[in-house]
């Protein structure tokens, strides 16, 4: 389960505030729609293994980012995602995930989200998701710890679909 929860969270870049135009921005138009991820897991005690994820994100009407997710981990049966994230001033991020304990919180700096979250199963998540020049792809990278010892890293690459 701690693997599938870090190619999910992958998709939380499209939690990305508007500007301060009123408009979407970069980062919330590359996850308005359907996007994949890819990339490993490397796990302490057992290893690097493949993770992937396909994500269709839309904004509702007041304006929180809606995703849908499923996410394939090596070994495993796939499992669904569904996370709810808004802007909660400036650029501060928070929100929900149906496997997190509490809220998830970040923010977002020029092209990059940071965000921080508590799985139910126990790890603590920081992770940095950052839009890439073209527009059209993101690379991720998740740290996972539990007592503030590093028990797995996710890198993958997420691109837009449509």
């Amino acid at each position: 389960m701690l693997i599938a929860t870090l190619t999910a969270s992958l998709s939380l870049l499209t939690a990305s505030a508007e500007s301060s135009s009123g408009s979407t921005s970069a980062i919330e138009r590359f996850f308005i729609g359907t996007t994949e991820g890819s990339g490993t897991a490397d796990v302490i005690m057992s290893g690097k293994h493949t993770v992937r994820d396909r994500s269709q994100g839309r904004k509702d009407a007041s304006g929180a980012l809606l995703l849908d997710q499923t996410v394939e981990e090596q070994g495993k049966p796939p499992r669904r995602r569904s996370w709810r994230l808004v802007r909660s001033g400036d650029n501060r991020i928070t929100g929900t995930i149906n496997d997190v304990k509490g809220a998830v919180t970040g923010e977002v700096t020029a092209n990059t989200l940071h965000l921080r979250y508590k799985m139910l199963d126990g790890p603590s998540v920081e992770q940095w998701i950052t839009l890439q020049a073209d527009g059209r792809t993101a690379k991720n990278r998740m740290v996972y710890r539990r007592i503030g010892v590093k028990v797995a890293t996710v890198e993958t690459v997420i691109r837009r679909v449509e």
